[in-house]
Order: C-alpha cells, then structure tokens, then sequence
C-alpha cells in the first residue's frame, strides 16, 4: 500500500512550512477559453493541478490532478514555466504551510467530461481571455506567460 506522502511528512512536521512540488495546466477549448477552477477555501480561481505524489512524475502527477477536480483526461504538451518565491507562500485553511514551486504546462484535451470534482473545487468553467474571473494572486502571471505563448520557458 502507498504511503500519502504530505500525510506522513505532516506527522514529523505539523503545520511548519515545508517545500511542496505542484503541477498544473493551462488547458483551452476548442473556442481558445481557458479551464479554470473556483477553488473551495479562498473562493477564488486557479489553473487546475496539484500537489506531485511520491513517486509521480510531473506530468503523472498533472495528469492525475486535472481528471480529480475536472472530470477531463489531459496530456502535457509542453512547460510554459516553473514558479515559485513569495508569491506561492501558502497556508491551507487548517494551518498546515507550504512554499509550492509550481510546473505550469500547456495541455490538450484527450477525452473525459467537465464536471466539478471532490470538495476542493467548486466550479470548473471555461473563461474567454478577456473575461478572466478574480483569480489567485499566483495564477494571474502564469496565465499571463501562457497567453504570450514563449518558445521557451519562463522561470524565476
């Protein structure tokens, strides 16, 4: 059986601020909007994604996070940027503290059905560029690099 990771660190730890490894996606329709994510503590929006489980590679671990909370099968196609500093200090609303260094990839859609997933989320819609929702402070220059569609990645 699988150790959950974040659980038996969490038990040496507690809530002290550890280093956590997140993949997510950038993820269009056929009408070029962008799959967002109304997150459930903050009530705000996000690219779909998540915490990289022991033993996942990124894309895996993409892969696995963005069918969990939005119903749809995706591949990575490529990465837009690696993040991470202040900006992605996070604490989870049971105190628990993170500093997350954030692989961002553009993905296609290879099958599934949009649906809102678990209890992180909850809504999942498609949003034309120009009519972005309130997003996490985080997300907004990810979204940023992804629409000025770089040859190569960002990183800071």
């Amino acid at each position: 059986m699988p150790v959950n990771y974040m659980r038996w660190l969490r038990s040496y730890v507690g809530p002290q601020r550890i280093l956590q490894l997140r993949a997510s996606g950038f993820i269009r329709d056929e009408n070029e909007r962008v799959l967002l994510c109304r997150r459930a503590d903050v009530m705000l929006w996000d690219v779909p994604g998540g915490t990289i489980e022991l033993y996942e590679t990124p894309s895996q671990g993409l892969v696995r996070e963005v069918q969990q909370e939005t119903g749809l099968l995706v591949q990575a196609e490529r990465v837009i940027g690696v993040y991470g500093g202040h900006e992605f200090e996070w604490t989870y609303p049971n105190g628990d503290q993170a500093q997350i260094v954030s692989i961002f990839f553009a993905c296609s859609i290879v099958g599934g059905t949009l649906q809102p997933q678990g209890v992180e989320n909850v809504k999942v819609a498609f949003f034309a560029p120009e009519h972005l929702p309130p997003l996490l402070s985080r997300t907004a220059p990810m979204i940023h690099h992804a629409f000025v569609d770089q040859s190569e990645a960002f990183f800071n």
